[in-house]
């Protein structure tokens, strides 16, 4: 087995949109937000909040940055992640 191909093996990210969304609605109920109240702040319907907060419906990336440009909590925890990523 080459190198190039070990080092892809062990370095894979196996975190998928489904799984940053989970993280990223349990901050939002940490911090007492309702998928309706997602809804109405971000200008989208509820029906989409409600699927990411009840279903295994992942989240866009538009999505993803209108969170973190209203939450600060879902932004700061988005940086430090990736400060810690390259580092």
């Amino acid at each position: 087995m080459s190198r190039e191909i070990l080092w892809q093996i062990c370095h894979k990210k196996e975190f998928s949109n489904r799984e940053l969304k989970r993280i990223i609605v349990n901050m939002l109920r940490e911090h007492g937000v309702n998928e309706k109240q997602v809804a109405r702040e971000l200008d989208i319907s509820v029906h989409r909040a409600h699927n990411w907060y009840y279903k295994k419906t992942g989240m866009t990336a538009l999505d993803l940055l209108w969170i973190m440009r209203k939450y600060d909590f879902v932004r700061h925890a988005v940086e430090s992640s990736l400060l810690l990523e390259f580092h």
